[in-house]
């Protein structure tokens, strides 16, 4: 935890202050934007943010040492700097009506775009305890961050944010959530209506709702302090493989796949493990052809991806596994097969191009089987139902961040759960 006691020491030789000519006052100058952050320990303690140059402060309150989590807040605010978001486009402490708990309607910090439009709301949250309750909270019921939401409803993202110091580095975390309905999830509510959607709740239980039944309480990492994120540009990286983690049982991730299927009314356990056995193949062939900063093909990429094209990449992976692991050849049409077929045969070859497409066609009739149908898929909305299914179990998989040894660990937690 950042304390009074060790700030010093992380402003130092971590957050690039310096002391200043005054004894006990560090600074961090920014040139490029004519600012400096100063810290003050004389007295009580004072923190000193640029408002000359636009950041906006409401109520002081964050601005003082007596309490830890306004350490947590001088961090975050260092580590938008330093990532290039301007002064201007900062306001700490902006308040909103919710009820008579003044820290209940305060944000701790709302980060704007260059047009002036919220663009995301990060809570701050000593590290230990006080983030894991409100990482509860959130899970829970939408906590802090679902309020300010409800407020702030052009907002793009929420982050629940802590740090922590341990004299060496510090170590933060951002879990984030996306403000936006995803346009697979849109597709798929024209067919059923009865699909919650965040453009469509008006209240915070509504939001929840949709975030706990039609998101499955997705969680986005860290979008906007990755290494690769750009400032005012954040959105969903792709994950690499050296971005995973091992695994561990204490994840519960048989309790994440039993969840999925309950709330997705799938009942069929023996045909669900057959599937979720051709996910851990696919996920498994994946890394093992990987390289370390490769992208992984095992995961939705919200905002690019379709179902069809998730799906495209798992009848894909899962064809190279069989064949790899056992020495089975699975018969795979890729998404580009119409289009290559037309460029190969040209002219007088017409009729091999007609004898090829019927054969392919005869295979896809009586020799396939929908290797991820957790149901039964004879039309588009039943189509786009199991596609929700395939991505919350594939991102509980991304989520939890598997490595291969720890794959097959997790394999045999599921053979003797199922």
């Amino acid at each position: 935890m950042i304390t009074k006691s060790n700030l010093k020491d992380m402003l130092i030789t971590v957050a690039g202050y310096k002391e200043t000519e005054k004894k006990n006052v560090y600074r961090k100058v920014y040139p490029h934007f004519d600012c400096a952050i100063e810290v003050d320990f004389n007295g009580s303690g004072i923190i000193r943010y640029p408002e000359e140059k636009g950041l906006k402060i409401t109520h002081h309150t964050t601005c003082n040492f007596s309490d830890n989590e306004n350490f947590v807040v001088l961090e975050c605010v260092t580590r938008l700097m330093d990532k290039g978001y301007r002064p201007e486009h900062i306001e700490l402490e902006k308040e909103w009506a919710l009820g008579r708990n003044a820290k209940g309607g305060r944000a701790d910090i709302c980060v704007y775009n260059t047009d002036n439009k919220l663009l995301f709301i990060i809570e701050c949250k000593t590290s230990g305890g006080e983030y894991k309750k409100e990482y509860n909270n959130t899970l829970n019921s939408g906590g802090q961050l679902f309020s300010y939401w409800q407020q702030e409803r052009s907002c793009q993202w929420l982050a629940l944010y802590t740090s922590d110091f341990n004299s060496i580095s510090v170590k933060h975390t951002a879990n984030s959530i996306s403000c936006n309905d995803d346009a697979n999830i849109l597709a798929a509510s024209k067919k059923d209506p009865s699909i919650l959607l965040y453009q469509e709740a008006h209240t915070v239980d509504e939001l929840y709702a949709a975030w706990n039944e039609t998101y499955d309480k997705r969680f986005c990492g860290d979008v906007i302090f990755r290494d690769d994120s750009v400032a005012y540009q954040i959105g969903i990286k792709p994950l690499r493989k050296i971005d995973l983690k091992d695994f561990s049982e204490n994840d519960k991730i048989v309790n994440k796949f039993e969840e999925i299927l309950r709330h997705n009314n799938v009942s069929d356990k023996e045909n669900a493990f057959n599937r979720l056995i051709a996910l851990f193949i696919c996920k498994l062939v994946d890394e093992i052809q990987k390289g370390d900063h490769d992208i992984l093909e095992f995961q939705y990429k919200i905002g690019t991806d379709t179902y069809e094209s998730l799906q495209d990449r798992l009848q894909r992976l899962h064809k190279d596994g069989m064949e790899k692991f056992m020495r089975e050849k699975i018969f795979y049409v890729p998404d580009n097969y119409a289009e290559a077929l037309v460029q190969q045969y040209t002219g007088q070859k017409r009729k091999k191009m007609i004898e090829d497409l019927k054969n392919t066609l005869r295979i896809l009739k009586f020799y396939t089987n929908n290797d991820f149908a957790f149901r039964d898929v004879h039309n588009e909305e039943l189509f786009y139902q199991n596609g929700k299914i395939l991505v919350e179990l594939s991102s509980s998989l991304k989520i939890s961040e598997l490595l291969i040894p720890a794959t097959y660990r997790c394999l045999g937690i599921c053979l003797n759960s199922f």
